[in-house]
């Protein structure tokens, strides 16, 4: 399997000289989506305290079956991972082919990220039906390593390129497998600003290997090998992105994908915004564009929007005051290009609906309740061997989330319960972080438990999780840190899926200088 190496340098080289010419940039900032009513949560990622994104955005559930490399998605409050819209520096990043984003082949660099829950699909569009995650890359003057058990990372950078690589071993996806997967990234950053202007570019090259190929192919050992780009060019009215995602299997499937987005607002009066978007994606030899138009205002307390796209309206209303807040609304998502061409295996159905959803968030403080209902969902058919619009189903639950301050350090406190129709979701869930600084030393201890997870596709009980992480580091002198990582410290060995493991102590040493 061989990507084509001119382009990829092309693409290197082109990044590089952009970022050569930032140095005499003058930096911009992008105004900030505030999304009155819903509950959002806001936080960072550092590699230094966390192996991906995915880590940082705690709050909610993650799925990810298998080891590093293997598909990883968020999903918000009981729903599907597809029932969540990812942006990435101001454009969607859902892949065209599957309709979720993929956070499992992305490398622990630095990000900013927000998290609003509930149905956004007035300012985000398709798939923002339980929620949205914001991402937003930052850079910094830092080098950083760490290192572990047949693994490694490295990144480094300043104020305008990062440069990040990742190349090991976590043990096998397959519980019932002893051989070894594997999984390399290389990540390269660059940021653009000139005038109020400013452009974001990701590029990855990546590959993985995972056991028990469900393809059967000799020796049962499954590689896929992906080049991916991602780039942003934006102000405070216009936002243009581009995306790509070139996957090849060793199976001799494949997948090409690519995403082109505008966005064009303006604030005529106070508070009152007027959009116009348009979206094309394309995947393999098929393609799909759509255009939407979007109202919302907004005061102090109060927030109504309004989205046209297709034939389809979206109505939001929010409202928060003092420590109550309520958010409530409709949304849809798109069929995706997948599901409605289908491929050699599947069969296609162009005539495929949206999927429709109501939503409806109340809180108070740190206390939060969540209604879902969704319908016409896209769902496979064993029958016709292609997606159908079929049934729905329902999200209801209560989530509790607040931090501690103490002079000794922080208390992170989060646990929900989530009645929902969904398989392969806990009931019950809480996630505990303590963090404090004594001496030159810090510490970071971290609980995950998720209990009552139900039974998989066929019966099969889905274990429940309970593990422990430690990270403690030591400044050896200001801006140098070194640090010992310990995950599953109790070694429970879990099962995110049934034969699918997910745990087992792995310790890593890490080493973290900023300049």
């Amino acid at each position: 399997m061989k990507f084509e190496m001119k382009r990829k340098y092309v693409v290197i080289l082109g990044i590089l000289f952009l970022s050569i010419m930032a140095t005499e940039a003058v930096g911009s900032e992008i105004e900030e989506i505030i999304v009155v009513g819903a509950n959002e949560t806001f936080g960072s990622s550092q590699p230094e305290y966390d192996n991906s994104v995915l880590e940082a955005v705690d709050v909610y559930s993650v799925f990810q079956p298998g080891g590093p490399g293997g598909f990883a998605g968020v999903s918000i409050n009981g729903t599907d991972v597809k029932h969540t819209s990812v942006y990435r520096n101001g454009i969607p990043v859902n892949d065209p082919g599957g309709g979720w984003f993929d956070f499992g082949t992305e490398l622990p660099t630095f990000q900013d990220f927000t998290i609003i829950s509930g149905p956004n699909s007035v300012l985000f569009g398709s798939s923002a039906m339980a929620g949205t995650v914001l991402m937003e890359d930052t850079f910094s003057p830092h080098f950083f390593t760490k290192g572990g058990d047949n693994r490694y990372l490295l990144s480094g950078g300043n104020e305008y390129v990062q440069l990040a690589h990742y190349k090991g071993s976590n043990g096998s996806a397959r519980t019932d497998n002893t051989e070894k997967d594997w999984f390399e990234n290389t990540t390269l950053k660059t940021n653009y600003e000139f005038g109020d202007w400013k452009m974001i570019s990701i590029y990855q090259d990546y590959s993985y290997d995972y056991d028990n190929c469900w393809f059967g192919i000799d020796g049962n050992d499954c590689v896929q090998q992906g080049e991916k780009v991602d780039m942003s060019i934006r102000n405070d009215w216009l936002t243009v992105g581009y995306g790509q995602n070139d996957v090849e299997h060793n199976t001799g499937w494949e997948s090409k994908s690519k995403r082109y987005f505008v966005d064009v607002n303006d604030e005529i009066i106070s508070g009152l915004i007027v959009g116009v978007q348009g979206h094309r994606q394309e995947y393999n030899d098929y393609w799909y564009q759509h255009y939407a138009t979007y109202v919302n205002y907004s005061t102090e307390n109060h927030s109504i929007g309004w989205r046209v796209e297709d034939d389809y309206h979206v109505l939001r209303y929010g409202y928060e005051k003092d420590q109550f807040r309520l958010s409530l609304g409709n949304s849809i998502r798109m069929p995706n290009l997948y599901e409605r061409y289908g491929d050699d295996w599947v069969s296609p159905n162009l005539g495929l609906n949206a999927e429709k959803g109501q939503g409806l968030t109340l809180g108070y403080g740190f206390l939060s309740a969540f209604y879902y209902d969704f319908s016409e969902s896209i769902d496979f058919d064993m029958v016709t061997y292609g997606y159908v619009n079929s049934g729905g189903y329902e999200s209801k639950g209560i989530m509790f989330e607040r931090h501690f301050l103490y002079d000794e350090g922080a208390l992170h406190i989060t646990s929900s319960y989530t009645d929902t129709d969904q398989i392969r979701a806990a009931k019950y869930e809480t996630k505990l972080s303590w963090f404090s600084t004594i001496q030159g030393w810090d510490y970071l201890i971290s609980y995950v438990g998720q209990y009552d997870r139900g039974n998989d596709f066929d019966g099969t009980p889905i274990d429940d999780v309970s593990t422990f992480d430690f990270n403690v580091g030591y400044y050896i002198r200001p801006g140098l840190r070194f640090a010992v990582e310990i995950r599953d410290i109790l070694n429970r060995e879990f099962e995110i899926l049934p034969n699918y493991g997910a745990g087992g102590r792995e310790i890593n040493l890490t080493l973290h200088l900023s300049y």
